[in-house]
């Protein structure tokens, strides 16, 4: 009796137990001989006789083929031939035959499907040397080729390459009657693959372990995160200031640096802890000049390119008011004249802006005085019909949070036309046929002065006068011969600016005894 063929696999070097059913049909029966045969072989390979004695004490032997790798296991139901270890040569169609005492004859007949594992698969990078445990380092955003090969096995084994459980890439190749090929293409590497384990596996069957060989990468990252602290806020100029720069995320340690500007900043200090937070220290004095310019921190990991990240702000510095006062209509102050009007300009550069402003005259506060001429709008002083009075020193200051700002001065030198000096003799008393020499100063700017005299009485007016004159002081020579020679000498001065409004009076008496 046949029974029908039964599949069974097998691993090289591994063990398995061919069955053979050796019951009998009956109590009063049992097996006699059981013979193997593996594929057309008229010779059994194993034999177990029976025929003289009990099958428990049965003679067995076995063909040199198996030496002694082959065992045949009757404690079990059914019984199995087992061969411990496999070899490749053993996979074929094996037929067990059981005659008993009384019973017909049973056949079993068994294929054996013998599956020789792949070698051990090899990692190589571009350049084809070979990669095991940790590679690299390698840098965020760079890409990575890895070439997998794999020799041997019977079948011809799947290559696949895993990222711990994940299934990475399942396109292989075979190159030659038993090479496999899988090449491992990331075209960008992420920060996630840090330490990542990347594994090609060989398998040909689901019985054994896949052979496998892995690789660890290290990888250099950029860095995630840069800031400064305090946060943006005010600063005041001139005012030592410090500030603290962290970076954190990049492998190895961020590089950082500060800048104003365009303009490297120098001297921070720079430590990196345990954690790999990079942390630098910058102490610097604002200017004014720095309101305005963008202040920023940047990160860098030296060994990626494009790596910079950076945080900054637009520096925001305080100071007091920058004053500075200047003619608005006029180029020369040393220009103006008596009557003209004046525009005084004050200028301020200020932050925060101005809470007050205020103007000076040699020194002290003035205010708006129409009666004076003096009309002060926000940072515009204006002098309205410039008189003598108005010569002197002008200053403005202002006012903020920061502190307080004054001007330049301004001299303001008024150019006016003549007039008497004051507490000088306007009375002479002189006999008839005496020279008198009458003196008349005056004060005027310029000073290059043409004078005039005129005599006048009720009854006689005259400018037939001698005199001599020098600069801004003239001398008259009189001497009076009747009573109609008494009266008044009216003396007068002229300049660029103009002719004096009101003549000096000099009175001309009779002397007494």
């Amino acid at each position: 009796m046949l029974t029908a063929s039964i599949l069974y696999t097998a691993v090289v070097r591994g063990k398995v137990a061919l069955p053979c059913d050796i019951s009998s049909p009956s109590a009063d029966d049992s097996a006699a001989l059981i013979l193997w045969y593996k594929d057309d072989s008229a010779q059994p390979i194993y034999t177990l006789d029976a025929r003289r004695g009990n099958v428990d004490h049965a003679h067995q032997a076995s063909s040199p083929e198996l030496e002694s790798r082959a065992y045949f296991n009757m404690i079990n139901r059914p019984a199995f031939l087992q061969l411990d270890p496999v070899k490749e040569d053993d996979a074929g169609e094996y037929r067990c035959r059981v005659d008993f005492h009384k019973a017909r004859t049973v056949n079993t007949v068994i294929t054996l499907k013998v599956i020789v594992p792949s070698g051990e698969p090899v990692i190589t990078d571009s350049q084809g040397q070979k990669l095991k445990g940790l590679i690299g380092p390698v840098n965020e955003g760079d890409s990575l080729e890895l070439t997998c090969q794999v020799a041997g096995g019977k079948p011809r084994p799947s290559l696949t390459w895993w990222r711990e459980y994940t299934l990475l890439d399942d396109d292989y190749i075979f190159i030659s009657e038993d090479v496999v090929k899988n090449t491992l293409k990331i075209t960008e590497l992420k920060r996630h693959d840090l330490l990542a384990i990347l594994t090609c596996q060989a398998s040909n069957n689901n019985i054994t372990v896949p052979s496998s060989c892995a690789v660890t990468l290290d990888l250099n990252v950029k860095p995630v995160e840069v800031k400064i602290h305090p946060y943006q806020r005010p600063l005041s100029a001139d005012s030592e200031v410090n500030m603290t720069c962290t970076s954190n995320g990049s492998r190895p340690a961020a590089k950082i640096t500060w800048w104003k500007g365009k303009k490297q900043l120098q001297h921070a200090r720079e430590s990196i802890n345990r954690a790999g937070v990079s942390t630098s220290m910058l102490t610097f004095v604002p200017s004014v000049d720095d309101n305005g310019k963008f202040l920023t921190c940047r990160a860098e990991n030296p060994l990626i390119s494009n790596s910079v990240i950076e945080d900054g702000w637009k520096l925001q510095i305080y100071f007091p008011p920058q004053v500075a006062l200047h003619l608005k209509n006029l180029p020369i102050a040393g220009e103006i004249q008596e009557g003209n009007d004046v525009y005084l300009e004050c200028s301020i550069r200020s932050n925060p802006w101005i809470h007050s402003i205020s103007w000076q005259f040699e020194g002290m506060d003035i205010k708006t005085n129409l009666v004076s001429g003096i009309m002060i709008t926000n940072q515009t002083l204006v002098i309205q019909s410039v008189q003598l009075s108005h010569k002197g020193h002008f200053t403005c200051s202002a006012s903020n949070d920061e502190g307080l700002g004054v001007s330049n001065k301004i001299y303001i030198n008024v150019k006016y036309a003549p007039q008497c000096q004051t507490e000088q003799k306007t009375t002479f008393g002189v006999a008839k046929q005496e020279t008198v020499r009458v003196s008349c100063s005056l004060v005027a700017d310029p000073a290059d002065v043409t004078f005039s005299w005129m005599f006048n009485s009720s009854t006689k007016q005259s400018g037939d006068i001698r005199y001599s004159s020098n600069k801004t002081h003239s001398v008259a020579i009189y001497t009076p011969k009747t009573d109609n020679d008494y009266g008044t000498m009216l003396c007068w001065g002229i300049n660029d600016v103009g002719i004096q409004r009101k003549p000096c009076v000099f009175t001309i008496l009779p002397a007494g005894v």
